[in-house]
């Protein structure tokens, strides 16, 4: 569900208990405390917990220039070593001993640590002597690449971006680590340009074949739009890795990288093949009723120890509020972990529609909204609508009531669907969510 919905959920729920709707006459505005915990989980998830997520695995295909936030970071010949081929760099030196086939471009490069040879290909050669504006011997130079080998000989060949190999060979060894010891959580850095552009590029995991595989994209604007016309180079463009142990894909689609954040995939062993668990920071703790329960009761204390006479009400309504989170995203797809620390895993969802989605959405906060007009006008000593609580309630949930009951039967229609399509809806339902949380929803 979208955090509006969420917000409305707490709200209604508070307007259920009589000391919270009096406060608000007297200028109190407590009420909104429920709103805030339905909202609460959410929030634990994207602006907090996500930045304390620990990884078995960092993988940074591109690291940036201090102080610039963007690739590649500048660094020494005698710094790349092989624990660095395929990362995304740039070398500043003089160029000596140059050949230029047409097709291929070669010269070495020395720096005041060392000396490598560089290799530019096809494009790579047409652009990187654009940039120089041409090449002699003894010319300053400064090239992008990354590390290969030639034989045991080191070669920094001129790109634009990194080798998708590099990503490739940790996905797949994170895959084997989770198999041998349990568990293993993988961050994927993305690969910011200049300005808020980005390297896009897709991680592709084949359980079949046991393989990993990794395809270079173009660059791309914060939005996703490409911004080159011209495909990376065949060369570097595509990449694979096997893994020595069998792994399920849960998604059916690759996992994209683009703009933003990068993402985090996570590994888990489950008898003897190792399934991967997407986002494993969302919905892993912050999304269960014991959750819910332990802040209201630290809620609680706090107003009770500073003698508030609302400490019962606005603690219950704010559990009940949080509680109402964890209820209305089990509609969906992905499902969450409910019972944490009793449960390890999330129950998925009742699949009756995507968080997105506009009639799950809309239906919820017509309903919350009908409860709120329903129990403000009953509180008042001369109510403004003039009906029993029981048919003004009625009257403002009959519509939310029709379009749940619209979702019911249509999932009744789709409780055939295929376990993939649903992993599908899943993982679109939290991009949708992430969406709105970067957006400041």
């Amino acid at each position: 569900m979208r955090g509006l919905t969420h917000y409305l959920s707490g709200l209604s729920l508070a307007t259920f208990f009589k000391p919270l709707v009096a406060a608000v006459a007297q200028g109190n505005l407590a009420i909104l405390v429920p709103a805030v915990y339905a909202y609460l989980p959410d929030f634990l998830d994207f602006k907090v917990w996500k930045f304390f997520e620990k990884w078995d695995f960092h993988v940074d295909p591109a690291p940036q220039e201090p102080g610039l936030n963007r690739a590649p970071m500048t660094v020494k010949v005698s710094s790349l070593t092989p624990e660095e081929r395929y990362r995304f760099y740039r070398l500043e030196g003089r160029a000596s001993r140059i050949e230029d086939s047409g097709d291929k471009l070669s010269f070495t490069l020395t720096d005041d640590t060392g000396s490598i040879r560089v290799e530019a290909l096809g494009r790579d050669r047409r652009d990187l002597l654009s940039a120089l504006g041409g090449l002699e011997e003894g010319d300053a130079v400064a090239v992008s690449g990354y590390l290969d080998y030639r034989g045991e000989e080191p070669v920094f060949v001129a790109a634009d971006a990194p080798h998708p190999m590099y990503v490739a060979e940790r996905v797949a060894e994170a895959i084997d680590y989770a198999y041998e010891h349990g568990e293993a959580r993988v961050k994927v850095e993305n690969i910011r340009m200049i300005g808020d552009t980005y390297r896009r590029f897709l991680i592709d995991l084949d359980g079949e074949n046991r393989t990993v595989r990794v395809v270079m994209g173009p660059i791309i604007a914060l939005g996703g739009m490409p911004l080159e016309e011209e495909p990376v180079p065949e060369h570097r463009r595509y990449a694979e890795a096997r893994t020595r142990h069998r792994f399920v894909k849960k998604y059916p689609k690759p996992t994209v990288i683009g703009g933003f954040s990068g993402t985090s995939i996570g590994f888990r062993r489950e008898g003897d093949v190792v399934e991967e668990v997407f986002l494993p920071w969302h919905r892993e703790w912050s999304h269960s009723f014991t959750v819910g329960a332990f802040l209201a009761a630290l809620l609680y204390l706090a107003l009770a120890a500073l003698g508030s006479s609302l400490a019962a009400p606005l603690a219950l309504a704010s559990m009940l509020g949080y509680w109402a989170h964890v209820v209305e995203d089990q509609l969906g797809y992905m499902g969450s972990n409910l019972l944490w620390p009793f449960t390890k895993k999330r129950t998925p969802g009742l699949r009756l529609g995507e968080s997105g989605s506009p009639l799950l959405n809309f239906s919820t906060a017509l309903l919350m909204s009908g409860f709120i007009v329903a129990n403000l006008n009953y509180a008042v000593p001369r109510p403004p609508i003039a009906l029993p609580y029981g048919e003004l309630l009625a009257l403002v949930s009959a519509p939310s009531a029709a379009m749940y009951a619209y979702a019911v039967a249509k999932w009744l229609r789709q409780r055939g669907e295929a376990p993939e399509e649903a992993e599908e809806k899943a993982v679109e339902e939290v991009l949708e969510e992430e969406e709105e949380e970067i957006g400041g929803a």
